[in-house]
């Protein structure tokens, strides 16, 4: 049996967190505060790693007049990253594909940024089978130590609490029926 977490024990941790967004988001363009930001590295250590990444042709420099912008450059260095760091099912697409085949979930929003350890999300739907969703999280968490916070809305409750604005978070839709 394999350590789940051996890229992380092998290589720099605030490399993989800083791959990882440009591979789950490989058309996006990053200012490189906002690479900073999301996966919550200090802005010189980004500049550090992103350099490196340039360097080694992974990622792309975007000069929009003074602007510099990264993305993930398509090649064939990042394919066999991209092969190596998604080998296996990441544990929110997991709960996410089995909570999608349980009766009445109409839509599923994760609310807020995904983490290593977690993820908060929305469950949207008229009486959402509770223990089954509480089971789904305990074999998550169990199987990938990942805990899914979740919280269950009805359509008409979700609308009024986003219409007052309860939910200022990122939200992102993950799956809708």
């Amino acid at each position: 049996m394999h350590d789940e977490n051996l890229l992380g024990n092998l290589f720099d941790t605030k490399s993989l967190k800083i791959l990882r967004l440009f591979l789950d988001d490989k058309d996006e363009e990053f200012y490189l505060r906002e690479i900073s930001k999301d996966v919550d590295v200090p802005v010189a250590t980004t500049f550090r790693i992103v350099k490196r990444l340039v360097e080694l042709k992974v990622v792309e420099q975007v000069m929009i007049k003074k602007f510099k912008l990264y993305k993930l450059a398509d090649n064939d260095n990042t394919l066999f990253l991209e092969g190596i760091l998604k080998e296996k099912k990441r544990a929110l697409e997991e709960f996410v594909n089995s909570a999608k085949n349980m009766d009445f979930i109409d839509e599923i929003i994760l609310h807020g940024k995904e983490t290593e350890k977690r993820a908060s999300v929305l469950l949207i739907g008229e009486n959402i089978d509770a223990g089954g969703v509480k089971r789904l999280c305990a074999e998550i968490k169990e199987k990938h130590n990942f805990i899914v916070s979740i919280l269950s809305l009805g359509r008409d409750q979700f609308e009024q609490m986003k219409g007052m604005e309860l939910f200022p978070k990122v939200k992102k839709s993950l799956y809708r029926r």
